[in-house]
């Protein structure tokens, strides 16, 4: 489902402040990029009412520059400098070309906390666009590397918008050698730059941890679409689904000393560089304590077992929907080629495939305001820009419409797309490995000719 309620107020019951992001784009001329080849480009980019004026640098940039765009508050701080001696574990991130290249350009800004996702696409867009040259951005607080090809399509290309999944990291804790291994710490990295506290869930049994992580997911967006509740006050995640969030010092002294997220494992954490633990951080737990006499706010395990099994409908923010319905658009002649490539040679097995394997995502028609409940549908025909689905799971709001009802689509209200083939999941990220998969499927050798099926 999706949430239309997008009026985001200052937290009243967290203290939070909004940190800045950094950016890192990798340089790859013998020459350094001056500052007046800068000013040229980011005019050129942002247009003439961008203001430009250098500032003092430190000692390691050989420029600095303020940056001001009309209607984003905080600005832009821009500086080069001389790349630093990467490790082998920071070439492995930045790849081969950015790790040879021998000048780094850098950015700050604090994102808006109305807009952080508009604001992120703006900064990375910025740079990537204004300096073609650019052969990687890294994003310095979640490690995330945008390679060229990447910039490219996810900033630059026509039907690009903000992503708001880019603004945090999702890592995985264990605990210290003393505590229980058997139980995880999940926590992002990131939403504090857009003035909420980063979320954790504790205590997560290793074999529930990707069900965990797609609530976690949903909360962080629905938190960045709607008012930040108070500590305790409920958050409906989905149909018939609500969580809430404490505080870290209302749920780590209940937790095993040295297991991830005690006390002591916290201390450990911020000792060795885990800066994100050292910001103000909400547990998302079960929406009542446990035990009667000495009651302890514990992970929402009904919330994240509804998930595992498939049963949850969760509720999707606009900025996702729009996020998936531009992938699903931009890569649907190659979803469609592939069902097509199956179902149309006659071949049963083939064809079981396609109806069993494809499958969509679009709103379910007749749910309304203020949230539209978006499902997923079997793929059974497609015929231009028309589609025969069939239900997959009676939805919440059409309880009408029973499992295996066929229903026509047109194909401009998908929002996703994915597909099932043996034991493989394949997603809009995934085109290549999709179409290379019904090759396999249809025994195509690359060197076939076009047309021909391999022997």
């Amino acid at each position: 489902m999706t949430d239309d309620d997008s009026d985001a107020e200052a937290p009243s019951g967290w203290d939070v402040e909004p940190q800045e992001s950094g950016f890192v784009a990798f340089w790859p001329h013998v020459e350094a990029l001056t500052g007046a080849e800068l000013s040229t480009a980011v005019t050129a980019w942002v247009g003439s009412k961008v203001t430009i004026e250098p500032i003092e640098a430190d000692e390691e940039a050989i420029w600095a520059y303020g940056i001001q765009i009309p209607g984003v508050d905080s600005g832009f701080v821009i500086w080069c400098e001389r790349a630093r001696p990467l490790s082998d574990r920071d070439r492995d991130q930045v790849g081969d070309d950015a790790s040879r290249c021998p000048w780094v350009i850098r950015l700050q800004t604090i994102l808006s906390a109305d807009e952080p996702a508009e604001e992120y696409f703006m900064s990375v867009g910025m740079l990537g666009g204004a300096l073609p040259d650019v052969v990687a951005i890294l994003d310095v607080i979640t490690g995330e590397v945008y390679d060229r090809k990447r910039i490219d399509r996810d900033f630059l290309a026509e039907d690009a918008g903000p992503v708001e999944r880019l603004l945090w990291r999702l890592g995985r804790y264990e605990a210290l050698p003393d505590g229980d291994h058997d139980l995880v710490l999940l926590g992002t990295h990131g939403l504090a730059r857009c003035g909420i506290p980063e979320l954790e869930l504790v205590e997560v049994p290793r074999d529930m941890t990707e069900s965990a992580a797609v609530l976690l997911h949903t909360v962080a967006g629905l938190l960045l679409e709607n008012d930040l509740p108070d500590p305790g006050e409920s958050v409906e995640v989905g149909d018939q689904l609500v969580v809430v969030l404490q505080p870290v010092a209302e749920v780590s002294g209940f937790i095993k000393e040295g297991s991830a997220g005690s006390e002591p494992w916290r201390v450990q954490a911020r000792s060795h560089g885990m800066s994100e633990f050292a910001l103000t951080r909400a547990v998302i737990c079960a929406p009542k304590k446990r035990g009667k006499f000495r009651g302890v706010w514990v992970w929402p395990q009904t919330v994240v077992a509804r998930i595992a099994a498939g049963g949850a409908v969760l509720y999707m923010t606009q900025h996702s929907v729009r996020a998936s319905e531009r992938r699903a658009r931009a890569t649907w002649g190659s979803f469609a080629t592939a069902f097509v490539s199956l179902t149309r040679t006659g071949n049963p097995k083939w064809q079981e495939i396609a109806r069993n394997g494809f499958t969509v995502q679009a709103p379910v028609p007749g749910s309304g305001e203020p949230r539209i409940e978006q499902a997923w549908f079997s793929l059974q025909g497609i015929d231009h820009d028309s589609l025969t689905v069939a239900v997959l799971d009676r939805p919440v709001t059409r309880p009408d419409l029973d499992p295996g009802a066929q229903l026509a689509f047109a194909t401009s209200v998908i929002t996703d797309w994915r597909v099932e083939i043996g034991a493989e999941i394949y997603d809009p990220d995934d085109v290549d490995a999709l179409l290379a998969a019904v090759d396999r499927v249809r025994g195509v050798d690359d060197d076939a000719a076009p047309g021909e099926v391999s022997k």
